[in-house]
């Protein structure tokens, strides 16, 4: 038995299957691809199957990942090759490699947030006085003991970095937010207070995960 790390992309429609749904297609997928898994042991046996970060609802990505143990001896390159042949629009495997980084090192996410207006320049410049601010509050629900809670959250405090750019009447925000167990910051609280605040009339058509990071800014492997 070994553990394999399959990356893969989830963009298009598939941006619209849930985490619960995404599990279950993968399962039916490893069915159909006839992939030698490993199953635990017990009164009900599983497939061993753990995503690193699951992707919001509406998001894109090409940075997936998925670790599952196998038995038998496929290689790589097979594996790779049945799962394409099986998957669904909007989901492809990209690689196939050994885990060499533990899920919980994911400390951060690179995300691309694409805004449409037809003042790109002045959105832009909108977004550029906002980001650049010392508040930009938006609320947030978390946990306060068993109790589900309303918080509010300074953005601006949780951006690692960022960058902007206009084209086409697009305007282009890549951006790195915490990502993770410990802080999890949904790109979508920060397009949304944008949409909210701007005068211009953006909207965000578009997010796009680009990489996960560790916490001193390398790429999870």
């Amino acid at each position: 038995m070994r553990c394999v790390r399959v990356w893969f992309s989830k963009t298009g429609q598939a941006k619209y299957i849930s985490h619960l749904d995404l599990m279950r297609c993968m399962s039916r997928l490893m069915r159909r691809a006839h992939i030698p898994l490993w199953y635990t042991e017990g009164f009900n046996p599983h497939p061993y199957m753990m995503f690193a970060l699951p992707l919001s609802l509406g998001s894109e990505s090409n940075c997936e990942s998925m670790d599952i143990r196998i038995e038998g001896d496929i290689t790589d390159d097979e594996i790779f090759k049945r799962l394409n042949d099986n998957m669904p629009i909007g989901l492809e495997v990209l690689k196939i490699s050994e885990p060499k980084m533990k899920t919980n090192a994911i400390t951060y996410g690179e995300y691309e947030l694409t805004f449409e207006t037809q003042q790109s320049e002045k959105l832009k410049q909108e977004i550029e006085k906002m980001l650049s601010a010392d508040e930009l509050i938006v609320s947030k629900m978390g946990k306060q003991g068993r109790k589900k809670v309303e918080k509010q959250v300074n953005l601006i405090e949780k951006i690692k970095e960022y960058s902007l750019d206009e084209k086409d009447g697009y305007v282009i925000l890549n951006v790195v937010l915490p990502a993770g167990n410990t802080v999890n910051i949904n790109p979508s609280l920060l397009s949304g207070a944008i949409e909210e605040k701007s005068f211009i009339g953006g909207e965000c058509c578009r997010t796009f995960r680009k990489r996960l990071l560790t916490e001193d800014m390398k790429e999870f492997e």
